[in-house]
């Protein structure tokens, strides 16, 4: 059964980007921001962003 727990690779993708956008932007990345940059399923990006 598939989950959405992202892969081994993607929490430190995740971590990379939150930083980049919150470093250009001044806030804090959404899911939303995540998926778009990560290129993968909300679900996925969310659960990643979860685990930030």
């Amino acid at each position: 059964m598939w989950t959405a727990v992202p892969p081994p690779a993607r929490p430190g993708a995740a971590r990379c980007n939150a930083d980049d956008h919150h470093a250009e932007h001044g806030a804090p990345i959404t899911a939303a921001q995540l998926k778009t940059r990560m290129g993968v399923a909300l679900p996925l990006a969310s659960a990643a962003l979860a685990q930030l």
